[in-house]
């Protein structure tokens, strides 16, 4: 964070913090007086209430959007041989994109023509079984087994037919190519297949990737202490090197993990790209549009101690009275930060001055 937090010997805090009563009993206090000599040396600012400002410059990676994103495997295992489309090509839904020679499509083709060649025979079986029957020609055994024959016959072409209509392959084509399509309109980003390359539905790689770029994402890292000032459906402003303009989106989803690391949530926006000016890794500048009518108790950031552990600000209690008070914080916005408890608007703070006059009171 942009935030130049002071650091108190462990000497400073742990006197500064006994038998502190705190404030609405949420903050713990030590008061203090300063002589007018060294009170000449601090600074002071109001504890203040804003509305709050937008979230600015936060660095944001452009992403395929995985909802609108194909990695295509085929669904046979057979060998490419043909290359119907090349990296760039706009594609419809459903237009074909790589050519497969696979034995089973002929197989599935060839199991089609034989179910059902056998369901009409077993249909025929069965249908003179029951004018037998009717007649009294027949053994009641037999008929329930030309029955059941029929039965499993048409179980056996439904299977055949649904292969077919997977494989999509016109009954009696006598096909031996898969054709992969593109399940929807979009643009061939990337292309791995090769003619001759062994293809497997079982591949570790995609053969081709379609994605429908006229919508992306933007990834961007948010500091947790600006956590407060978003929520989904945010509206947010995107901003690219290669363009003199903002792209309007809004926040699709809010991380639920803090990266032990950078102490930041990872955030995903959406934002049309109708003309996809906007291009998948490209690096952007994001800026959060602060919720309207959202009000924050702030102070400047240079008002705050730290332990390492907890927040403190010196607080003028008096003429020459000081209190240390625990305070916890939350976001930053542009040279102040919001305070959660253990002040009031119109307190003063120390904003110059603070390291100074904690060390005076620790020795006090």
């Amino acid at each position: 964070m942009k935030i130049g937090w002071l650091v108190l010997l462990a000497v400073v805090a742990g006197t500064s913090c006994r038998h502190d009563p705190g404030v609405d009993g949420t903050a713990a206090a030590a008061e203090h007086e300063l002589t007018p000599a060294q009170l000449s040396f601090l600074k002071f600012a109001p504890v203040t209430e804003v509305d709050a400002t937008n979230v600015a410059d936060l660095t944001g990676t452009i992403e395929f959007d995985e909802e609108r994103t194909a990695r295509l495997n085929a669904l046979v295992d057979g060998r490419v041989a043909e290359l119907l489309v090349h990296v760039g090509d706009r594609v419809d839904a459903d237009q074909p994109l790589i050519a497969i020679e696979s034995a089973e499509v002929k197989t599935a083709e060839a199991d089609y023509v034989r179910a059902e060649a056998d369901l009409r025979l077993a249909r025929r079986a069965a249908e003179r079984a029951e004018r037998l029957r009717a007649a009294r020609a027949i053994a009641e055994k037999d008929y329930q087994q030309a029955t059941e024959e029929a039965r499993k016959a048409d179980a056996d072409f439904e299977r055949a037919q649904t292969e077919i209509e997977r494989l999509r392959v016109s009954p009696g084509e006598r096909a031996s190519r898969y054709l992969l399509r593109a399940p929807f309109a979009g643009t061939v980003v990337e292309r791995k297949a090769l003619v001759g390359m062994e293809a497997s539905a079982a591949g570790a790689e995609p053969l081709v990737v379609v994605s429908d770029l006229s919508r992306v994402r933007v990834l961007l890292r948010l500091p947790e202490r600006q956590l407060p000032l978003v929520r989904p459906g945010q509206t947010v402003a995107v901003r690219v090197e290669a363009y003199a303009t903002d792209f309007p989106g809004e926040i699709a989803t809010i991380g639920d993990v803090v990266d032990e690391a950078t102490r930041t949530v990872p955030v995903r926006c959406t934002v049309p790209n109708p003309d996809r000016l906007l291009k998948p890794a490209m690096y952007a500048r994001v800026t959060l549009e602060a919720a309207p009518g959202l009000r924050l108790v702030v102070v400047p950031t240079s008002a705050l101690l730290s332990d390492g552990d907890r927040f403190r600000v010196l607080v003028r209690s008096g003429a020459g009275a000081i209190e240390s008070r625990q305070v916890e914080v939350g976001a930053e916005l542009g040279g102040q930060v919001q305070v959660y408890s253990g002040l009031h608007v119109g307190e003063e703070v120390v904003t110059e001055g603070a390291l100074f006059a904690a060390r005076q009171l620790a020795t006090s």
